[in-house]
């Protein structure tokens, strides 16, 4: 019988260990060395993640201006509501992100008595919009279920109409071939996944009717313009002092401030000659230009894209008339 011969192998102590294995020394300088080297590896991806952008990634969404019909009868909205059945809609609730959810149906429910003590001269005001639901989760959508939520119509404060060209960008668990997007912001923010426009702002204009007969306000933006804080990055690439004017994030297509000629990175540093200080200073401006009036913006204007080139560059100054809601 044939002994098999035991293969030592040497390590930097020059010592090895029983049976050919590292002794305890060569272990040691081992787990040191991985340990070393995992550190600096996940030192260096933090880094990397960590590293802040001076100018956001606009995206690639696409903000539709609406303007929803409130005069859709009963029977209309459960007409688009079994239409929503039919194409398969699928919905997203912020509160369960490792979640997709198929509507199966829908329908309009009494809230609770304690709730409609609330309203008591118009109790529908606590009525629900209960959607009985299929739900998947797991990285393969390989968990399944049935469910129901309920959306509370007097929780409901805005819609939104979105196409996305690759819903995945924005959220991880959108289904293919829906790119149509309309977000119900109540509380938590429900994203409603449509095949079709048209079926998108049918369900747009039933929310809204729902609405509009129970009394209930919803807000729809002025002007279809989102901003934020200039930061003190911006403002060092823009050569300008801290503390002056927004950044337009987000722009409604066929809104006001579209049809303005604004574009998402554009500055804006004055309303009507008032200077612009911060995103609530600039809330009140708007707050106080009259429906139907035209507003003069001031704007800076990057001339080069700052994803494709950033470093500092020239920036232009235009000015521009928005037509208020």
């Amino acid at each position: 019988m044939r002994q098999e011969k035991t293969r030592k192998y040497q390590f930097a102590d020059g010592k090895a260990g029983k049976n050919g294995r590292p002794g305890n020394a060569a272990w040691r300088r081992l787990a040191i060395a991985g340990a070393l080297y995992a550190w600096m590896t996940v030192t260096v991806s933090l880094a990397q993640v960590a590293e802040p952008q001076v100018w956001p990634y606009a995206g690639s969404s696409l903000w539709h201006w609406v303007t929803p019909l409130t005069d859709l009868t009963p029977e209309q909205i459960e007409a688009v509501f079994k239409k929503t059945i039919t194409e398969e809609t699928a919905f997203l609730d912020s509160k369960f992100g490792a979640s997709v959810f198929f509507a199966r149906k829908i329908r309009i429910t009494k809230g609770k008595a304690r709730k409609r003590k609330e309203y008591k001269e118009r109790p529908e005001k606590a009525d629900n919009l209960r959607i009985e639901a299929e739900w998947q989760s797991g990285y393969l959508n390989q968990y399944r279920g049935q469910s129901y939520c309920f959306i509370a119509l007097d929780s409901i404060r805005s819609l939104d109409l979105h196409f996305l060209p690759n819903p995945r960008e924005l959220f991880a668990k959108a289904p293919p071939g829906r790119n149509w997007n309309v977000n119900i912001l109540a509380g938590s923010r429900f994203s409603f996944f449509f095949a079709l426009e048209d079926t998108a702002r049918a369900f747009i204009n039933a929310a809204a009717s729902l609405l509009e007969q129970r009394g209930l306000a919803l807000r729809f933006s002025r002007f279809g313009l989102m901003w934020e804080n200039v930061t003190p990055a911006q403002a060092a690439d823009m050569g300008r002092p801290v503390g002056e004017g927004v950044l337009v994030t987000m722009v409604a297509r066929s809104g006001p401030a579209g049809r303005a000629g604004i574009l998402p990175l554009d500055v804006i540093l004055e309303v009507d000659g008032a200077k612009v200080k911060n995103f609530s200073h600039f809330s009140l401006l708007l707050d106080g230009i009259a429906p139907g009036s035209q507003a003069a913006l001031l704007l800076l204007r990057r001339l080069k894209d700052p994803h494709d080139y950033p470093e500092p560059t020239a920036w232009n100054t235009l000015i521009v008339e928005m037509e208020a809601r």
